[in-house]
């Protein structure tokens, strides 16, 4: 059934519907539940690290490629994902907290459709609570900077579990629900609580194919109002767990109308028992810490501060596994020097760390340099950071303080970043083939022509490996002289005999040439000519 509605999908990430399969869930309070026995068994961390890591593919062959595949190919480190100790916990809370929130809510008990009602009228202000009602359902909130991937580890972990589960029949009893496992919104930016209704019956009407946002979301519609549609909604369809994503907004909401808005999330947790989980920065911390109801709701599992990495052994395991994914010609491991100096530039941001290493290989290709440096590391943060510069300084400081000041971290364009270091490679490509070098090179001494004649001589597999390198030579005096080359080229046998040794010493015939300086990198030549 699709959806009529022309309201853009506020699910960016839809998860599986499924009909539903039952299993049992090996612990006795949780029997006799279908909401419970449908869903996956319970993992290990073993089967939890296994599920949530994600590797691209990667060949060693695919190093060997031209430049402007690899270009490409360099991108696929963004998929990367490392499990780590704190997304193993995280996907503990999320198992635990699903399913004790269903543990009151079982459809097949006569409780339930009873209180189905008294739940939703509870959550009207004159209303007189019910005692007899219970709610098993916990909470917690997650606070932290952004790029640490509080998003991308909570989308990860939900995707083990169908976002639908179809029911039809259950042990050879008509039973009829579609149940949603999970939801995530994103708190709207205006902080209010009708916003966030609409959001939510459009939210379902995408995934359902429903008509909600028609029936209950009308402009003329008040808080009041939508509330309790919402509340009636979440409950006929059974939603494990509402995630509220970017709960920060609530700072903008207009006087009163974060805590209005804290107040409904406590609604839904203690009335009509979904489990509610809050994700924001520490912009958020204010605002979360000073409404004790919703402080003590939201540490159910535990409040969770998600900090950077430290720069411990933690940290040298990811980049470790991160440093698999190479595309430059020359490899090369990761030594202290090199995670010291990425933990630096980033301070153990993690979606920080992964571009600034795929930008790294980018300049390494793009500069003919072909390995990835400490100087290289340093260069591309600096370019690429500078608008995460204040965040990163009070995070080397350890000002917190100024971190709830902060209104964002920037996002790295790298892909205005990539482009931008293509287009120089292509204009060093126009450089030297401009008539100006062509003339140079025609006039040059003979040494040129030599070298021409034996990268097209196939006996010489050595240099014909150069033919295939970008090679920039001083031709004349002045960039001799620029580039501090202590010898000029004279002797036609003296490029035979460097590649010779060379190879004597397990280099390669480019890398033997440059070390003895006859091999200069296109782009120095470019900035020197900018700066003229």
């Amino acid at each position: 059934m699709t959806s009529n509605n022309s309201v853009p999908s506020l699910l960016v990430g839809k998860g599986q519907i499924v009909p539903a399969s039952y299993r049992d869930p090996l612990i006795a309070s949780y029997r006799d539940n279908p909401l419970i026995e449908a869903l996956p068994s319970i993992l290990s961390e073993e089967e939890a690290m296994n599920f949530l890591a994600r590797y691209p593919q990667y060949a060693e062959e695919e190093r060997l490629l031209p430049n402007h595949l690899r270009l490409h190919l360099v991108q696929n480190v963004l998929q990367f994902f490392e499990p780590l100790p704190i997304h193993l916990d995280l996907e503990q809370r999320f198992s635990r907290m699903i399913r004790a929130g269903y543990q009151a809510r079982n459809p097949l008990t006569a409780d339930f459709w009873r209180d189905f009602q008294q739940r939703i009228d509870n959550l009207n202000p004159e209303a007189v609570p019910k005692n007899h009602l219970r709610s098993t359902a916990t909470g917690f909130t997650i606070i932290g900077i952004s790029g640490v991937g509080k998003t991308t580890a909570i989308e990860a972990i939900l995707s083990l579990y169908p976002q639908v589960i179809v029911h039809s029949q259950y042990r050879n009893r008509n039973f009829t629900l579609m149940q949603i496992v999970w939801l995530k919104l994103d708190c709207p930016f205006d902080g209010s609580i009708k916003g966030l209704c609409l959001n939510f019956f459009h939210a379902i009407d995408d995934l359902l194919g429903t008509h909600y946002s028609k029936h209950y979301g009308g402009s003329k519609r008040t808080v009041d109002e939508l509330i309790p549609f919402m509340a009636r909604i979440a409950s006929l369809h059974c939603i494990g767990v509402l995630v509220i994503d970017e709960i920060q907004h609530l700072n903008e909401a207009k006087s009163g109308g974060y805590k209005k808005m804290l107040n409904f999330f406590v609604q839904l947790v203690n009335t009509i028992g979904i489990p509610v989980v809050l994700v924001g920065t520490y912009k958020a911390m204010s605002v979360l810490s000073g409404e004790f109801r919703q402080t003590r709701r939201g540490s159910g599992q535990g409040d969770l501060v998600w900090d950077r990495m430290a720069e411990d052994e933690v940290w040298d395991l990811f980049v470790e596994s991160l440093w698999r994914y190479q595309f430059v010609r020359r490899s090369c491991l990761p030594n202290p020097k090199i995670c010291h100096a990425l933990y630096e530039v980033t301070q153990g941001i993690t979606d920080f760390a992964v571009k600034v290493y795929m930008l790294a290989q980018v300049r390494a290709i793009t500069t003919e340099k072909e390995v990835i440096t400490e100087s290289i590391i340093r260069s591309v943060a600096q370019d690429s950071l500078r608008l995460a510069q204040p965040i990163l300084l009070a995070l080397k400081t350890g000002n917190i303080q100024s971190l709830k000041n902060i209104e964002d971290v920037y996002p790295i364009n790298y892909l205005s970043l990539i482009e931008e270091m293509k287009n120089n490679l292509k204009i060093v490509g126009k450089i030297n083939s401009s008539p100006l070098v062509n003339k140079n090179i025609t006039n040059s001494e003979d040494t040129n022509t030599d070298t021409q004649n034996m990268a097209n001589n196939p006996s010489q597999p050595e240099v014909k490996a150069i033919s295939e390198e970008p090679i920039n030579i001083a031709q004349n005096k002045s960039l001799k002289k620029k580039y501090h080359i202590s010898k000029t080229i004279s002797d036609k046998n003296s490029l035979r005999d460097i590649i010779s040794t060379g190879v004597e010493k397990g280099m390669v015939a480019y890398e033997a040439l440059k070390q003895k300086g006859y091999i200069r990198s296109a782009t120095e030549y470019l900035l020197e000519e900018i700066e003229k």
